[in-house]
């Protein structure tokens, strides 16, 4: 790519937040709302008018909560993740991409040097029919490590009843303090079968929405498996972070705690639902399936060891 203006690339700083967010509403929300994502790790590349050619970030993906767990696996993978946006309303903007990767990498690489005994690799998930992109992290060493799946659930269909164990109750659990916070994450950390959750930032960030709820089962005071949601505009709701903890399996309690949330969502006038499931999650993609859920798209995590 040859270079066709004038740019200098610095870190981040909270007057930039209005112009990324012309760019990419949801980077501008992680920038200034979400403490993991820290201007240190966040670089812009700016022309001589001021205005920003290209952005990204590395942020630790939720594999990094056991990066210092001295009883981990050694060959567990620990993600920093990758992103770089294009404003594509300039012309020649995409002169600075390479410059500005490289400087990005250059920080996943310092964060990687505090922990010189791991497995690192730093992550980038594209469109699976942007062929152009996919090139551009082809050429620079990466290569395609997982399939992640896009399904959606029309919620103008009927959703029906899902019995659960007399036992458990499901409730709109609104984690009000930081117990119950820790509380929850606790519970994703063992319903997950590499034993990572969500950051409390991400939590706390996501939970700030003005639409977001859990449907979450409870035995007791004890969580055993959930589902959050959350708005995606006026017709359409997230159904994401699904777990239930292993002792709870094969009772039923995922297939309640969806329903509950999809019941949910068009009781509140949502036309559709969606989720993302990892390509290789042979139990969860026939449970999503017999709910009705249908998939509608596909996207191409790629990888580069450091």
């Amino acid at each position: 790519m040859g270079k066709t203006m004038d740019y200098q690339i610095r870190n981040y700083v909270e007057k930039d937040a209005e112009k990324i967010g012309s760019i990419n509403f949801l980077s501008m929300l992680y920038y200034r709302f979400n403490k993991d994502f820290n201007p240190e790790n966040i670089f812009c590349s700016v022309n001589s008018e001021g205005e920003i050619l290209a952005f990204g970030h590395v942020v630790p993906d939720h594999t990094w909560c056991r990066i210092e767990d001295s009883d981990n696996d050694p060959d567990f993978i620990h993600k920093i993740n990758l992103e770089l946006e294009i404003n594509e309303h300039l012309a020649g903007a995409e002169a600075c991409l390479e410059e500005l990767l490289q400087q990005l990498l250059n920080k996943a690489q310092e964060m990687r040097d505090s922990y010189p005994l791991k497995k690192v690799v730093v992550s980038h998930t594209i469109d699976a029919d942007d062929f152009e992109e996919m090139a551009f992290y082809l050429s620079k060493g990466y290569t395609v490590t997982r399939n992640h799946i896009i399904m959606k659930r029309d919620l103008t269909e009927p959703i029906l009843d899902a019995p659960l164990p007399d036992n458990i109750r499901i409730k709109n659990w609104k984690m009000k303090t930081e117990s119950e916070e820790q509380q929850y994450l606790k519970a994703e950390r063992e319903g997950d079968g590499n034993g990572v959750s969500w950051s409390l930032n991400q939590l706390r960030w996501t939970k700030s929405g003005s639409e977001w709820d859990t449907f979450t089962a409870f035995e007791g005071d004890e969580v055993v498996g959930s589902c959050m949601t959350w708005g995606l505009g006026e017709s359409r709701g997230a159904t994401e972070n699904i777990f239930v903890l292993p002792d709870w399996r094969r009772k039923g309690v995922a297939k309640a705690v969806i329903t509950e949330a999809l019941k949910f969502l068009k009781d509140k006038g949502k036309t559709e639902a969606t989720l993302g499931v990892f390509g290789e999650n042979e139990k969860a993609i026939p449970l999503y399936l017999s709910l009705g859920y249908k998939v509608i798209d596909v996207k191409i995590e790629m990888g580069l060891s450091i």
